[in-house]
């Protein structure tokens, strides 16, 4: 994976991939999304795992779905940093389901 800006609702997110040693924030998580500057920072640093580009795009996705629900003010409006909208369950499960969901959406031709 490499750094690159997406589009959240018709605003630019960048995704930056850092190491511990360029971000002291990496050193207690795998990555965070920073609203305040429409920012998104995931760890380059190898891990345990065998697959580690398989768990930075696991983590991307979920970084992603948090930016989306900033942008769509449901970040705000779930009333506090223990609803559903900062529940990292919840937003796992988007995360994981996403591409499921998208592809059963073109399987029935839902899609526009």
């Amino acid at each position: 994976m490499k750094d690159c800006t997406i589009d959240v609702l018709g605003k630019p997110w960048t995704i930056y991939i850092r190491t511990e040693e360029q971000d002291n924030l990496l050193k207690e998580m795998d990555g965070y999304t920073d609203w305040t500057q429409r920012r998104i920072v995931v760890s380059a640093t190898d891990g345990t795992l065998r697959d580690m580009e398989a768990y930075r795009r696991k983590v991307t996705r979920h970084e992603i779905v948090h930016a989306f629900l900033f942008e769509a003010g449901l970040a705000e409006a779930s009333a506090s940093a223990e609803a559903w909208a900062h529940n990292e369950e919840m937003v796992d499960w988007f995360a994981t389901m996403g591409p499921r969901i998208f592809a059963a959406w073109q399987e029935a031709g839902a899609m526009e």
